[in-house]
């Protein structure tokens, strides 16, 4: 024989509401922690890309090469031992360490007297306490304290 179980009104208890659930104190809990949690990492993240996009600068400059110009005021572009040095070339900002942080390129080479010169731009170049390396093309590392770069720089083959 089989016993029917007791109903909670006949345990002296109140019958939970029909689509009302109790959630253990616990449970609310970890649901806080975890939204802290997401929104402090998302402010976290937050501030590193604003300090990353706020701590860089932009260097700008020019590369002149002597005796490469044409008529003052026309295009003009790197010949014979320089015929690399032409508009779009990369000039590639490294550490201390020789990793690339930034990397601009040559724009459109303009003749002045005798000489070929290339204005360039290079953007989001964090800012470093040491000095920074520039390579243009093959021509090997230059470097340059931080006040170079912000001032800009005047390069010339």
């Amino acid at each position: 024989m089989s016993e029917d179980p007791l109903t909670p009104a006949e345990l002296g208890e109140k019958p939970a509401s029909p689509g009302k659930r109790r959630w253990p104190i616990w449970a609310a809990i970890g649901a806080a922690i975890v939204l802290f949690l997401c929104c402090a990492g998302t402010a976290t993240a937050g501030a590193v890309v604003w300090k990353m996009r706020h701590d860089d600068f932009t260097v700008t400059g020019d590369l002149t090469l002597s005796d490469g110009g044409t008529k003052d005021g026309a295009v003009c572009s790197g010949s014979e031992m320089y015929s690399d040095i032409v508009p779009g070339m990369q000039i590639v900002v490294s550490d201390p360490a020789g990793t690339v942080v930034a990397i601009g390129a040559l724009g459109e080479g303009v003749s002045k007297g005798s000489d070929c010169v290339f204005p360039f731009t290079i953007a989001h170049v964090p800012k470093m306490e040491k000095f920074y390396g520039v390579t243009i093309s093959q021509r090997g590392t230059l470097t340059y304290t931080p006040k170079q770069m912000r001032d800009g720089l005047h390069l010339y083959l």
